[in-house]
């Protein structure tokens, strides 16, 4: 069991580091002359789907004002996001982690918990923001894109895999 569990984690994170190179978003323009002109004053915009890796690149880049906008879509308060994007390239490394704590502690309960919690917050956090951002009252129109949730999936199942192993691991002190 342990082997199966070791090795589904295994495929989701490997989904993870695949999806953080897929498109995230798709951004399309709501009116004539496009949504670049209205945030940068410049007539095309240099992207219309972005990923994972491009918002760190794209936030400190050209296009800056453009992906920072569209960051403050979801993160209204959010400050110096040019310099926060740079996090979202732990995605990748935070599944790689889980993936080698699961390899070398799966055996121990409180781990798989931990695990399990995060991998499950990490789904509601993200989903819940996504739900709550009225995506459709701006002048860009900005669609997640199955990249975004490739990877939101995916966390969830590491986290349900590991508490499942959670579970496992409590019911022969129960049987006693």
């Amino acid at each position: 069991m342990n082997k199966t569990c070791n090795l589904v984690v295994l495929v989701f994170a490997i989904i993870i580091c695949i999806s953080f190179f897929l498109p995230w978003v798709s951004i399309e323009s709501r009116i004539a002359g496009g949504i670049s002109k209205f945030f940068t004053g410049e007539r095309q915009s240099s992207f219309k789907t972005v990923s994972g890796f491009q918002v760190p690149i794209l936030a400190n880049g050209p296009d800056a004002k453009l992906m920072i906008s569209i960051i403050k879509l979801f993160n209204p308060g959010v400050t110096d996001a040019d310099k926060k994007s740079w996090l979202i390239w732990g995605i990748p490394g935070l599944a790689v982690a889980l993936v080698l704590l699961v390899l070398s502690l799966g055996k121990n309960k409180w781990v798989n918990l931990g695990i399990g919690i995060l991998g499950v917050a990490i789904f509601s956090g993200a989903t819940y923001q996504i739900a709550k951002t009225n995506l459709d009252k701006f002048v860009m129109h900005v669609v997640i894109t199955a990249g975004l949730w490739l990877i939101l999936w995916s966390y969830l199942g590491i986290g349900l895999v590991s508490l499942f192993r959670f579970s496992r691991q409590l019911l022969p002190k129960i049987k006693e």
